[in-house]
C-alpha cells in the first residue's frame, strides 16, 4: 500500500529548489576565486624568491685566486621568515655543477632559456616540499648558477587565508541572497494567504463565490473551479429548499380544507359519541398543519438562502412589542403572565426571520409553562453586543438535553404530542444566519428555562 504523502508547503518547496543552486554557486564561486588568486600569490612569492637570489648575486666577488667567493654562511636564515619550521637553502655553482658555496646536494632547476634568467620548479628535498629557483648569470665575469629554495609554508598559508576569506564572503553573500529571496517569496505568496484567510473565515453555510480580485494568475483557475463547485452546491441546496417549501405549501391547502370539514362535522355530531374522536382528529390535523408551517419556515431559514443585501437595521425592542401583542391572547388562554423587560437596541438582520425566532421561543415557552406561570422577554445590550432572552417558569430543560433539543424533530421527555420538534431547530438556524449564538440556561427564578440569543455584531 502506497504511503500517503503529507501536505507540502510552498515556502518549503521554493526553499528546497533554491538551496541546491545556491550551494552549487557557492562552491563554484569559491573554486573560481581560488583559481584567480593562486597564480598572483605564487608569482608574488616567486618574485620574493628571485630577489633573494639577486641578493646572493650581490654578495659574490672575485677572491685572491680569481675564483668567485660568496660572503654568506652555509645555512642562512630565510628572508622575511614568518613561520616556525620554514627552511631556506641556497647554492652557488658553476655551469658544470661544481659547487662554490651553499648546499652541494641542492638540485638545479632545468634551464628553459627564460628571458630574465630565472627558472622555477617545485621539488621534494630532504623529505619536504620546496619551491626552487635557479638564476643563471655572468655578471661577475664568470658564468654562475645561483639556486635558492624555500618551503612553501608562507604561500600556502596566504592561499588558505584568502580561501577562507572568500568562502566566508561568498557564504555571507549567498545567505543574504537566500534571505532576500525568502522575503520575496513571503511577499509573493501573500495573495495566497489572503485567499486562505478568506476561505477559513467564511461560515460553513456561506456558498457565495469567492472574490477573484488580487488572486494570482497561477491560482485563478483553482479559485474559479472552487466557485463553480460552490455554485453547484448552492443550486443543490436551493433545490432542496424549494422542494421542501413547495411540499409544505402543498400540504397547507388540503389541511385547511380538512380542518374546515372537521369543524363542520364537529358541529353536526355535537353531543354524539363521535364528538371525542373528531376532537382528537382535529388536534392531529392541527399538529400536521403546524409541522407543515414549521417545515416551510425551516426551509426558508437556511443560512445559504440569504445574502448580505437581505439584512437591514432592526430595533429589537419594537420587534419584542409586536410579537408580544400577537402572542398575548394565547398566553392568557393558558393562564400565563406574558411580559417584557426590554431596552432599545439595534441589530442588523432579516425582520421576518427574527420574528419567527422570537415567536418560536414564546410558543415553546407557552407549551412548557403551566397555568399561573410567567414568561418574560428581554432585550438590550451587554458588553457592547445585543442580546435577546425568553425567560419562563416552566418545566425547564435538563443540562443533558440542552444540546439535543436543537436537533430537528427531537422532543424532550419523549412526549410525542408536544409540538413537532422543530421550534428550537428553527431558532438555532436563524441565530446562525445572524452570526448569533443560542444558549440555554436555567430560569432566572430557579425554575424553567432561559433561552438567550447573543449577537456577535456590535450593538
Amino acid at each position: 500500500m502506497a504511503e500517503r504523502r503529507g501536505p507540502t508547503s510552498i515556502h518549503g518547496r521554493l526553499l528546497s529548489y533554491l538551496l541546491a543552486p545556491v550551494a552549487l554557486l557557492l562552491v563554484a564561486g569559491v573554486a573560481v576565486d581560488h583559481h584567480v588568486i593562486v597564480n598572483p600569490i605564487h608569482n608574488a612569492f616567486d618574485h620574493s624568491l628571485s630577489r633573494a637570489a639577486l641578493a646572493i648575486v650581490a654578495r659574490i666577488h672575485p677572491g685572491p685566486d680569481g675564483q668567485p667567493q660568496v660572503g654568506l654562511p652555509e645555512h642562512p636564515s630565510p628572508p622575511l621568515r614568518a613561520m616556525a619550521g620554514e627552511h631556506f637553502f641556497y647554492r652557488v655553482s658553476l655551469p658544470d655543477g661544481t659547487t662554490l658555496a651553499g648546499t652541494p646536494e641542492l638540485p638545479l632547476a632545468p634551464d628553459d632559456q627564460s628571458a630574465d634568467g630565472f627558472n622555477f620548479v617545485n621539488i621534494n628535498f630532504r623529505g619536504e616540499a620546496f619551491r626552487l629557483a635557479s638564476y643563471r648569470t655572468s655578471e661577475t665575469g664568470d658564468p654562475l648558477v645561483v639556486t635558492v629554495a624555500e618551503t612553501p609554508l608562507r604561500r600556502d598559508r596566504a592561499v588558505h587565508r584568502l580561501d577562507v576569506a572568500f568562502l566566508i564572503n561568498d557564504t555571507v553573500q549567498m545567505t543574504a541572497v537566500l534571505l532576500i529571496a525568502l522575503v520575496g517569496i513571503r511577499i509573493a505568496v501573500r495573495p495566497l494567504q489572503r485567499l486562505s484567510r478568506q476561505i477559513i473565515g467564511r461560515p460553513p453555510e456561506a456558498l457565495t463565490p469567492l472574490s477573484t480580485e488580487q488572486v494570482p494568475t497561477e491560482v485563478l483557475p483553482v479559485v474559479e473551479s472552487l466557485n463553480t463547485l460552490l455554485d453547484r452546491v448552492r443550486d443543490s441546496v436551493l433545490s432542496q429548499q424549494h422542494f421542501l417549501a413547495n411540499a409544505a405549501h402543498q400540504l397547507r391547502t388540503p389541511l385547511t380544507g380538512l380542518k374546515a370539514q372537521l369543524e363542520v362535522l364537529g358541529r353536526d355530531t355535537a353531543g354524539t359519541p363521535l364528538q371525542e374522536r373528531i376532537a382528537l382528529l382535529h388536534g392531529g390535523v392541527d399538529r400536521l398543519a403546524h409541522t407543515a408551517n414549521q417545515l416551510l419556515t425551516l426551509a426558508r431559514a437556511e443560512p445559504s438562502a440569504h445574502r448580505d443585501s437581505h439584512f437591514t437595521p432592526l430595533d429589537l425592542q419594537h420587534l419584542v412589542g409586536e410579537v408580544i401583542d400577537s402572542s398575548l391572547d394565547r398566553a392568557l388562554a393558558h393562564g400565563i403572565d406574558l411580559g417584557a423587560d426590554s431596552r432599545p437596541v439595534q441589530v442588523n438582520g432579516v425582520y421576518w426571520l427574527l420574528h419567527e425566532l422570537l415567536n418560536n421561543l414564546i410558543d415553546n415557552a407557552i407549551r412548557h409553562t403551566p397555568a399561573g406561570g410567567n414568561i418574560t422577554i428581554r432585550c438590550g445590550a451587554e458588553d457592547g453586543h445585543a442580546f435577546l432572552e425568553v425567560d419562563d417558569s416552566g418545566s425547564g430543560i435538563p443540562p443533558s438535553e440542552r444540546e439535543r433539543v436543537r436537533e430537528r424533530f427531537y422532543r424532550g421527555g419523549g412526549n410525542a404530542n408536544d409540538g413537532c420538534g422543530l421550534g428550537l431547530a428553527i431558532v438555532d438556524e436563524v441565530a446562525r444566519v445572524h452570526r448569533a449564538q443560542l444558549s440555554i440556561h436555567d430560569g432566572s427564578t430557579g425554575r424553567g428555562a432561559r433561552m438567550r440569543i447573543d449577537f456577535s455584531d456590535p450593538a
